[in-house]
């Protein structure tokens, strides 16, 4: 389905499509500094697709109209892949779409908002988008399995991971649950907790939710828990 991206220029109110923007005609403050193109890159979760994060992206447009939005793709039907493989494709997404709509310098500011899964994937994908990371500017996840799920307490979920592990030999599951590997420091999360990315954004905001059957809160605030910090293996 086509989707034109529509910005506003300093001169008019009037929008025009972005890719038809001068490089040194965009975003011009009330000082007259030049502030550039703002991407938000917006990830979904586990099993979803772009569709799942329209809504987030309509009502982020309504409030920030000069903005430009990517929806990603490239991981739609993928989610039950390697985190790792998912977020070089992310990046891979961001790295062209940003080429191809923000041309030249005018690419100014980007931050991500990732839905469960998305928010690891998007951690995934930092370490190959280190070309931006001058640009970064907000990170946001929603209840996204930061910790995974080593020390979930729904009896029904686990079952439903066990199930999902066994019927569709997820390597994300495997991952995410930390059996990928038999020694501790060789976990994905482990290594990814090792990654430089977070330390790029200006603002981090990791949202979790009490109601949330499926992400541990401590997970989505990345907060140790007790049992954790106790666990002597």
């Amino acid at each position: 389905m086509f989707e034109q991206i529509y910005i506003k220029t300093a001169e008019s109110s009037a929008p025009v499509a972005a890719s038809s923007m001068h490089p040194d005609g965009y975003g011009q403050n009330d000082s007259g500094k030049i502030n550039g193109i703002h991407l938000v890159v917006l990830v979904h979760g586990f099993q979803g697709n772009s569709y799942d994060m329209k809504t987030i992206k309509n009502n982020l447009s309504i409030f920030h109209p000069e903005a430009l939005f990517l929806c990603s793709t490239k991981n739609e039907g993928k989610t039950e892949d390697d985190i790792e493989e998912m977020g070089v494709r992310l990046a891979n997404e961001v790295t062209e779409f940003a080429q191809e709509w923000c041309p030249g310098s005018t690419l100014g500011m980007v931050s991500f908002i990732g839905h469960s899964l998305g928010g690891v994937i998007i951690r995934a994908a930092l370490p190959h988008l280190e070309r931006f990371k001058d640009k970064m500017e907000t990170y946001v996840s929603l209840s996204s399995p930061h910790l995974g799920y080593m020390y979930a307490s729904n009896t029904i979920m686990n079952a439903g991971m066990w199930v999902l592990k066994r019927w569709k030999k997820s390597k994300c599951l495997d991952q995410l649950t930390m059996t990928d590997a038999k020694e501790r420091k060789e976990h994905f999360l482990y290594k990814l907790s090792q990654k430089k990315g977070f330390e790029w954004f200006k603002n981090v905001l990791l949202v979790s939710s009490y109601q949330d059957r499926y992400v541990p809160v401590e997970s989505a605030r990345i907060e140790l828990l007790q049992k954790a910090i106790d666990d002597k293996e």
